[in-house]
């Protein structure tokens, strides 16, 4: 239903291990610097471009894994997007803990 990117890179794990933690803010942060968002309202939002994650906290990887699949139209945007993408997936030499289900109780 969306349009696609022209062009794709795909963020492949450095090395073996398991996924111990994906930061969100950093993967919104570079969608916002690849376009996908907005810094400023006065900002286009092109819907082309944009982060599909692929390995999320618990997944083995090994190396070349991909991690994420990154749509995006220019290559400068690009460049300024994958540190942000590169330091947002840690990896661990053992499987993390389970995320427990329920975080808190309101009231």
């Amino acid at each position: 239903m969306l349009p696609q990117g022209p062009r794709w890179h795909e963020l492949t794990a450095p090395g073996p291990g398991y996924v111990a933690a994906c930061d969100a803010r950093d993967i919104g942060v570079a969608a916002v610097r690849l376009g996908a968002g907005r810094s400023r309202k006065e900002d286009d939002v092109d819907p082309a471009v944009g982060i599909t994650v692929l390995a999320k906290r618990g997944d083995a990887v090994e190396r070349g894994t991909p991690l994420a699949r990154v749509a995006y139209r220019d290559q400068e945007r690009l460049e300024a997007a994958l540190p942000l993408l590169e330091r947002a997936w840690r990896l661990a030499d053992e499987a993390p803990d389970p995320a427990p289900l329920v975080l808190g109780r309101v009231g």
